[in-house]
C-alpha cells in the first residue's frame, strides 16, 4: 500500500557501497510533545528512499516541503517504518484544472 506524505526536507543523498546504491532524505519537523522543552530547531529524522528519488531532486533547496509516495516497510522489533519510492509531481500553474471556462 502506497501513500503520499509531506515532509520538510533538509537534505538528500546517495552512496554506492559494494556495487549497490543507498539513499536516505533527510527531513526536519518541529518538535512535539516531552522532546520540545529539551530540543532547539527541528528534530531530524532520516528516511530511507530509492535511489530514483535522489534524481527526482535535482532543484532542492534545504527546507522545501516535498511531497513524495511512501510504503510502509518492516523495521526491527516488529515496527515497521515509511520508506519513499518516488517525489509527487508538482501540479503545473497554468493546469488545465485551475482555468476558469472563457466567456462566450
Amino acid at each position: 500500500m502506497q501513500f503520499e506524505m509531506n515532509v520538510t526536507v533538509l537534505g538528500v543523498t546517495r552512496v554506492t557501497v559494494d556495487g549497490r546504491t543507498f539513499s536516505s532524505v533527510f527531513t526536519g519537523q518541529d518538535p512535539v510533545g516531552d522532546n520540545a522543552a529539551n530540543t532547539r530547531g527541528y528534530e531530524v529524522t532520516k528516511i530511507g528512499c530509492d535511489p530514483q528519488v535522489f534524481d527526482q531532486l535535482p532543484n532542492l533547496k534545504p527546507g522545501d516541503n516535498v511531497n513524495f509516495v511512501a510504503m510502509l516497510r518492516k523495521a526491527a522489533g516488529g515496527k515497521s517504518q515509511p520508506f519513499f519510492v518516488g517525489v509527487v509531481p508538482e501540479k503545473a500553474a497554468g493546469s488545465t484544472a485551475n482555468k476558469q471556462p472563457a466567456d462566450k
